[in-house]
């Protein structure tokens, strides 16, 4: 029994990490979806997290069942797959969907940018979107290699930083938090209902992930691992999403009105007395701006590569190009605001989940192998 557990659990872990580390990124350090989904609903914001990755964890871990059952590791192959005989017509809808998603992503890092720069050197606005842009453009330009291996670091410095930027802020405002939650503290003009919806928004919108992470679940072997998946990522993701609330929860309401209000937070309450803290911030957000930017440009590029003439052989030349084209999308939608990117963007990614990802997923397939007899549990 014991050894069935570790066996499970050195399987499922890497897998679970890898969304880890994709959540983890600069809207969680800057508390910005904090303040939009979870902090404005006062106690119940400790909740709601854990609801939107519970969702995004049951798609997860049955997305992986799928890629197990029908041994789809690579995206193209996943969706075929997951839409069989309708692949032609929902495939490529499936197709823009991703596109918008990396576009919505790649917008809040910009906008993120943008404002983190303004506030931090007194740099312009459109000047600090240049700058991220190049910076990603210029890592994405040498390759997989480089990408893969800068992620992994920045991934595991910047939760560092997290965890030192988390105890000290809430140790600041440790009675506040401990009233808030022993009172259940709830904003009189805070819909509990509306908090939850969002919250499910939320959630479903992590849904394509499901299929992002079947490149790295050929070692997924049985039902139990795929469980584990996605248990590990429910306790993992929730728990970063609460702590990132935490950090705002108790400096609201004047914290809701802030773009990023850890940042804030850290010069009005804290430099004084912690004047390092400040630095760790800025190491922590510059690493998380990065490590969401390159990926996400780096997935947009592969995707590109197949429309560019095939007289173009240079593969630098070709991301150079994606990624021009990229970031000057997603700074023309950063001009929209940060509150709404994450608002609006992540809430329509979500409810177009529902029947491109999370309906086929936990529904279509499960019923379809129960109805040819296969038993079906993730």
């Amino acid at each position: 029994m014991e050894k069935n557990f570790f066996t499970t659990l050195r399987v499922a872990f890497p897998v679970a990490s890898v969304w880890f580390g994709a959540v983890v990124g600069p809207s969680m350090v800057s508390g910005a979806f904090a303040i939009v989904y979870f902090a404005p609903y006062g106690a119940w914001g400790v909740i709601f997290p854990m609801l939107a990755m519970a969702i995004a964890a049951v798609v997860i871990g049955m997305g992986a069942n799928i890629a197990r059952r029908f041994q789809a590791y690579e995206y193209n192959l996943y969706s075929k797959k997951l839409y069989g005989r309708f692949a032609k017509i929902l495939s490529p809808i499936l197709e823009i969907y991703m596109l918008i998603a990396m576009c919505v992503g790649g917008s809040a890092v910009i906008a993120m940018s943008a404002v983190f720069f303004l506030d931090l050197f007194g740099i312009p606005e459109f000047a600090g979107a240049v700058i991220m842009s190049a910076i990603c453009i210029v890592l994405v330009l040498w390759g997989d290699v480089l990408v893969r291996y800068a992620s992994s670091v920045m991934s595991v410095v910047m939760i560092a930083g997290l965890v030192v930027l988390a105890v000290l802020i809430i140790s600041q405002r440790g009675a506040a938090m401990a009233d808030i939650m022993e009172n259940w503290y709830v904003p009189e003009e805070a819909s509990v209902k509306a908090g939850a919806v969002g919250a499910i928004a939320l959630g479903l919108s992590n849904c394509c992930n499901a299929l992002t992470l079947s490149s790295v679940e050929q070692k997924v072997k049985n039902k139990r691992e795929c469980a584990a998946i996605g248990v590990l990522s429910f306790i993992m993701s929730s728990m970063a999403f609460i702590l990132s609330t935490l950090m705002v929860l108790p400096y609201c309401p004047e914290a809701l009105t802030d773009t990023i209000p850890v940042l804030n937070i850290i010069k009005d309450y804290l430099i004084e007395n912690v004047p390092w803290l400040h630095t760790i911030y800025v190491v922590t957000m510059i690493l998380a701006l990065i490590s969401s930017g390159v990926p996400q440009l780096h997935a947009v590029a592969s995707r590109l590569e197949k429309i560019y003439p095939r007289k173009w052989k240079s593969k630098l030349r070709k991301n150079a190009l994606s990624g021009v084209l990229y970031f000057a999308v997603c700074i023309v939608v950063s001009f929209l605001g940060l509150e709404k990117i994450i608002n609006y963007g992540y809430s329509f990614l979500g409810y177009a989940a529902i029947p491109l990802l999370a309906v086929p997923i936990c529904i279509l397939w499960p019923v379809i192998w129960k109805k040819k007899g296969t038993k079906y549990s993730v």
